[in-house]
């Protein structure tokens, strides 16, 4: 098979799984950061503080995104890097 082809369909797959995981992700987000959200009303800077980074590292952006990314740039890595090291040789 086609080294390509065989990239396109992972990066389809890596797409789905990706996407799959932040749709059971938006289920359990609000059961495991309404807790801490509930805690910011305290009279307290730390448990704000607290509350403010856990709904955001639980609200499917972020670290997620950056995994994504990461795995699809391995994955890309080498016809992306060839493309440049043979446009370098011809001129």
């Amino acid at each position: 098979m086609n080294t390509n082809l065989t990239r396109v369909i992972l990066s389809a797959a890596v797409v789905a799984a990706y996407r799959l995981a932040n749709s059971a992700h938006e289920v359990v987000s609000p059961l495991v950061s309404g807790p801490m959200a509930a805690q910011q009303l305290t009279d307290s800077n730390i448990a704000y503080i607290g509350a403010q980074v856990s709904s955001r590292m639980f609200d499917g952006s972020g670290l997620s995104i950056v995994i994504l990314f990461a795995v699809l740039a391995s994955i890309w890595y080498k016809p992306v890097k060839s493309l440049f090291t043979s446009n370098e040789k011809v001129n």
